[in-house]
């Protein structure tokens, strides 16, 4: 199992089995993971969620990707 730790709404956090999750759809400003018969609201647009599963920061466009390696 491969968990990742994902800002929820309200605002929390949530420990996701990444290997659980199904689907993500667009839900206001953020997204919906459907993870089975259960769902949860993110407030991640779907582009960040890639970018949170990947292991890069939210918000990285690729521009100055290290892939989840920070710099010393």
């Amino acid at each position: 199992m491969r968990f990742v730790q994902i800002e929820t709404l309200p605002s929390g956090n949530a420990l996701v089995d990444i290997d659980k999750l199904t689907h993500a759809v667009p839900e206001g400003e953020g997204s919906r993971l459907f993870l089975g018969a259960q769902h949860i609201d993110v407030p991640h647009s779907l582009s960040e969620l890639e970018n949170v599963l990947a292991g890069r920061d939210r918000t990285d466009d690729g521009e100055n990707s290290r892939a989840g390696f920070g710099v010393r």
